[in-house]
């Protein structure tokens, strides 16, 4: 039987949150509305129509990660995460690896995700407001304004975090999914696009390179299921809910992600969403709810789709300042950094310092690209780009630790081999592409994270020694870590 009392062992509050509040937390941070809506159009530039079977391979690799996470939830109850898995199966120096690496995705993908709510919000008062110049020409106003938001909803601690995730989660694929019954029951342009979910038969319309980029770009919509073990030690009992939470998570998403994509491909027609779905972007369920429902009802679903933007955002918040908790008490980050509000049990240190790095990004943006909201639009694209880069190898990383960890606990075939070899190769795939047929600035996008991750090593080659007390200080508190030293 779990302890669960008021306040965990570390700072952060005990029993904090539940099932429904893990799942808010991994699908709030997975956005599915922006994934099935503004990421595929991403994928679409590649695969055009075929968007639809891009999800349902990506989803082959999440579902071997969910596998894996779900196991390691029940071994390594730890706030960490990712990172403290890593570290579980494949030692201290790998460990180090996937922790370094995850603080540089939540610090690129939070002020991503908040510049994404900015420029779809513009777009949104840019149809119901065209005259007030600051709500539809100025992103940088309205990313501050849910910056300032979304921080402080983070320090007021998780439980009010989750409740937010779970509310606006829910709204935005009920309303989004009301849409899709609309486009199927009329038939779409053509009828229903049962082809867009056959990749194989495309007619030489893509060859395998660039569905292999699709997939990566697909991958990228479920980045974010796996975050609820990072409130492992908030949650009610974690080595039972945080793996349903989990695979509750990924199961949810691949769905929804099919459905969407396979109604936004039949509302288009499968050619014309190739020529019209990359623009259009967020726009799809303005011009489809035009056609198919009602134009108002489209502009609600652009609102809700900013929405789904900063609630990713602040769930992205909330587990990368986790990550920074937790390292604090590691002894990797200072050890301010493991402090926790004594009112609201919040890494309030952690978050303070993410506010400050997150504004700095803003301005770096402003400065770089400018104002506009396509300017905005570059921007996140190449954030998303640096911060995919990232993510991907830290999940073949789990998926591999998944398998040093089966053997050695005696886990099923599932867990050691099925499970490990599905995740590798599709994000292995996945990852090696973000590497290929880029152009523009998005071309160096990719490097810049590996020069992150270079650095890490030589960081972590210059203070291994250093560090090895307070990293064996820390496995005396919290066994789970040495598992695999």
């Amino acid at each position: 039987m779990e302890a669960s009392g008021h306040e965990g062992g570390r700072g952060l509050r005990r029993n904090a949150v539940g099932l429904p509040g893990l799942i808010a937390q991994s699908l709030g941070v997975t956005a599915p509305e922006i994934s099935a809506v503004v990421i595929a159009a991403v994928a679409a530039t590649r695969v055009g129509g075929y968007t639809p079977a891009a999800f349902w391979v990506a989803g082959i690799g999440a579902i071997g990660l969910a596998l894996i996470y779900g196991r390691f939830a029940r071994y390594v109850p730890n706030a960490g995460g990712t990172y403290a898995i890593v570290r579980a199966g494949l030692g201290r120096d790998v460990g180090f690896f996937a922790g370094w690496t995850l603080l540089a995705v939540g610090i690129i993908f939070v002020p991503g995700l908040l510049i994404s709510a900015a420029f779809l919000l513009q777009n949104f008062f840019g149809l119901v407001a065209p005259h007030h110049a600051f709500f539809s020409h100025a992103w940088w106003g309205w990313a501050l304004l849910l910056a300032a938001a979304a921080f402080v909803i983070s320090w007021l601690g998780i439980q009010i975090s989750a409740r937010i995730l779970l509310a606006l989660t829910a709204l935005g694929v009920t309303m989004l999914l009301i849409l899709d019954v609309i486009i199927l029951a009329k038939g779409g342009a053509n009828g229903w696009a049962w082809s867009s979910l056959v990749p194989w038969n495309n007619h030489g319309t893509f060859g395998f390179g660039f569905f292999a980029l699709g997939v990566g770009i697909a991958m990228t919509g479920f980045s974010g299921f796996e975050t609820a073990v990072f409130l492992a030690e908030e949650a009610h009992t974690p080595r039972k809910e945080v793996p349903k939470a989990v695979l509750g998570a990924i199961a949810l998403a691949l769905v929804f992600y099919i459905v969407t994509t396979f109604s936004i491909v039949t509302g288009y027609g499968l050619q014309d969403a190739a020529k019209h779905w990359p623009s259009d972007s967020g726009g799809a369920v303005v011009g489809l709810s035009a056609q198919y429902a009602a134009l108002w009802f489209g502009k609600i679903l652009l609102l809700l789709l900013a929405v789904s933007a900063f609630a990713s955002a602040l769930g992205t918040a909330n587990f990368t300042t986790r990550t920074a908790f937790a390292w604090g008490h590691d002894g990797y980050l200072p050890r301010a950094f493991g402090r926790t509000h004594p009112r609201f049990k919040s890494p309030h240190v952690a978050i303070a310092v993410l506010s400050v790095i997150t504004l700095a990004v803003f301005l770096g943006g402003l400065v770089w690209q400018g104002r506009t909201i396509n300017d905005a639009v570059t921007f996140f694209s190449w954030l998303l780009q640096v911060g995919a880069t990232g993510i991907l190898p830290v999940y073949a990383l789990v998926g591999i630790a998944g398998f040093v960890h089966a053997r050695k606990f005696e886990g099923t075939v599932l867990d050691w081999l099925i499970a490990p070899v599905l995740a590798v190769v599709v994000v292995g795939v996945a990852e090696i592409t973000n590497f290929y047929g880029q152009t523009g600035i998005y071309k160096w996008a990719p490097y810049v994270m590996l020069g992150w991750m270079v650095l890490g090593i030589l960081i972590r080659a210059a203070t291994r020694a250093r560090v090895e007390p307070v990293e064996r200080q820390a496995e005396t508190v919290q066994p789970e870590l040495a598992a695999g030293t």
